[in-house]
């Protein structure tokens, strides 16, 4: 069965549009609104020797307005987040649930209750933050555009250097794609081999004991959990890997930028303290871009994992049944 995490991620937020749109609104606002800063900023730097054009106290009273709108805005949008996410993994159990409860009883599941539980829990969950990943990409999108279109008008090799590292991280991700499914999809298998040894043991306890088989019951589990304990250490191990390959490229490029910068101001060009405090600032900016992209990716790829998961149980339905627009009789 073929599972297309980005046209289900897609789905889901089409069935939730507007509370999706809403997000994309607040979360581009955050985004973006660090921008008004860094340009104040540089005409604070570039004026700071002659006059410049407003008092401190109305530097003061901008940047404070400036913090509680953005606390605000965030406040509001971690709210409807969280409404969201609910939405989007309750929608997938329900249906999940009806698909199961529509299939004849020696059909309804393949899988044991352990692994079932598994796959509602920890593969939805992941999905849903996935999902919700997608209006900081929106964001991080909308921010890269405004910032270049500023950045270009100063130099536009500079700006080259600052979204440079950008390319090198999604080769990055794209070529570790295999292996990051490969190792979440044998974590998620493991975890749900241990749930569902648990979950017979603890529905055969009378059977157990007069059996006298305790010592074997809990040996099982030994070598079951120090088996999960290696697959999840390998697939939490390049993830850390893959995180620091991306922060270590930005600093990498964050220093060739530095270097140029320095170069421009000792010229005596048109490049002002000013030029410099803004593409410093925006560069911190682009770092949280980058690193963004970098994550994203990688989560789209063990998405894939926990949607091809979930369509198991499906039973010959398409995946597509996994986001289906449904009724939750909430409020």
């Amino acid at each position: 069965m073929t599972v297309r995490a980005p046209q289900l991620i897609a789905g889901l937020a089409r069935t939730f549009r507007w509370g999706w749109l809403a997000n994309v609104f607040l979360w581009t606002t955050i985004w973006t609104m660090p921008v008004l800063v860094g340009l104040i900023t540089r005409e604070f730097f570039d004026n700071l020797e002659g006059e410049i054009g407003f008092s401190i106290t109305t530097l003061v009273v901008l940047m404070s307005a400036y913090g509680l709108g953005r606390i605000t805005v965030m406040v509001i949008a971690m709210h409807n987040d969280v409404h969201f996410m609910f939405r989007v993994g309750a929608l997938q159990r329900r249906n999940m649930f009806a698909r199961i409860l529509t299939l004849p009883g020696a059909q309804a599941i393949e899988a044991a209750p352990g692994e079932i539980i598994t796959r509602f829990r920890e593969d939805v969950e992941h999905v849903e933050e996935t999902t919700s990943w997608t209006v900081d990409m929106v964001g991080a999108v909308v921010f890269s555009v405004v910032a270049v279109s500023i950045l270009m008008t100063i130099d536009a090799g500079m700006t080259v250097l600052v979204f440079l590292p950008l390319v090198v991280v999604i080769f990055l991700a794209e070529r570790a794609g295999t292996a990051i499914r490969k190792y979440r999809e044998a974590a998620r298998e493991a975890t749900g081999k241990v749930t569902e040894a648990l979950g017979e043991a603890f529905g055969s306890v009378q059977s157990i004991k007069v059996a006298g088989a305790e010592r074997s019951i809990v040996d099982h589990l030994s070598v079951l959990n120090d088996e999960r304990r290696h697959l999840m250490v390998r697939d939490r191990v390049l993830q850390a890997v893959l995180e620091s390959l991306f922060w270590n490229t930005v600093n990498i490029g964050t220093g060739l930028i530095l270097i140029v910068a320095a170069s421009r101001l000792q010229s005596g060009g048109s490049f002002t303290v000013g030029d410099f405090a803004l593409f410093v600032f925006l560069m911190g900016m682009a770092t949280d871009v980058v690193h963004i992209v970098g994550l994203f990716i990688a989560r789209i790829r063990q998405a894939g994992v926990s949607f091809e998961r979930m369509a198991r149980l499906l039973r010959g339905a398409p995946p597509e049944t996994l986001v289906a627009p449904a009724d939750l009789q909430l409020r």
